[in-house]
């Protein structure tokens, strides 16, 4: 079933355009504080060895945040060999040799887009209580306290499960990949 018509069904006298808004909130706050979509094995960062070095994120998205930068195959740490200053700029303390470092990056749709289509189905009960969540907040005919405090837990509960899951690389969907079982 399609995102838009559970929350829907749940709330089937919100207008569709409320409906989609918090969706896209939804998709927005879990890749934000989720790390749900996260670019893994390409270039993160582009002009390192300049003074200017900006994140790189794929078509549609912004980047939210470095989740692990690798140079000549060793990790880079944060806080010692780099800083992450704003969500698309990251500034080294030692310059690195190399325009393109790779690594991972969390992203999050950009305005007016939405997350691949493998993540939204993977993510879509999360996603269907996070928007109830919010719309049932809404000063509306239809809110509903209770029942928003009832999406919110199962909400967080989903923002937890997606940040832990980011940590340990088994993320699955668009450009992500499965850390192997040994």
């Amino acid at each position: 079933m399609d995102l838009l018509q559970a929350v829907v069904q749940d709330v089937p006298e919100a207008p569709l355009m409320t409906v989609r808004d918090m969706v896209a909130w939804a998709e927005a706050r879990l890749c934000r504080e989720g790390n749900a979509w996260v670019v893994d094995d390409e270039p993160v960062v582009v002009a390192a060895d300049t003074p200017y070095a900006e994140m790189e994120a794929p078509f549609g998205a912004l980047p939210v945040r470095i989740l692990q930068i690798t140079l000549d195959g060793r990790a880079l740490v944060p806080g010692v060999d780099y800083q992450q200053i704003t969500p698309t700029r990251v500034e080294f303390n030692n310059t690195p040799d190399k325009s393109l470092l790779y690594g991972r990056l969390a992203v999050a749709p950009a305005p007016g887009k939405s997350m691949p289509d493998e993540l939204l189905r993977e993510h879509a009960e999360t996603l269907r209580h996070g928007a109830l969540s919010r719309l049932l907040l809404l000063p509306q005919p239809w809110r509903d306290a209770e029942k928003s405090m009832y999406h919110e837990k199962h909400w967080r509960a989903g923002i937890n499960d997606s940040m832990r899951l980011s940590v340990y690389g088994y993320q699955t969907g668009a450009r992500v990949r499965k850390r192997r079982f040994l």
